[in-house]
């Protein structure tokens, strides 16, 4: 908003932090949390929200437990490890599986 007066003392203050609704917050003029993959990323999760309804309640929490991870997570070795771990769930139920397995190749290939 215009008009904000914002005072902040100490070594640990970063000034105004502002989400813009797309999943990022900007503090102090610096993008923090925003994910890396993008649109391969979103991809994803588009696909995991649809497979979602044709897994029985324990892949579903599985896969959203993985799925809630992966947005935040910054090694990418564990990124990979959490992809196959939905890749695994998703090859599993068959042929409704197989855009979540598309989507998941190209984000490890991004």
């Amino acid at each position: 908003m215009s008009g904000d007066h914002i005072q902040q003392y100490g070594s640990g203050s970063i000034g105004k932090a502002e989400h813009t609704g797309s999943g990022d917050i900007v503090a102090g003029g610096k993008t923090v949390g925003a994910t890396e993959g993008g649109p391969a990323l979103e991809a994803l999760l588009r696909e995991i929200e649809r497979l979602r309804p044709h897994l029985d309640e324990n892949d579903r929490a599985e896969l959203d437990t993985a799925a809630g991870s992966i947005a935040g997570e910054t090694s990418a070795e564990r990124r990979r490890g959490l992809v196959q771990r939905i890749s695994g769930i998703a090859a599993l139920v068959g042929e409704v599986g197989v855009p979540v397995l598309a989507a998941a190749k190209a984000l490890l290939a991004g």
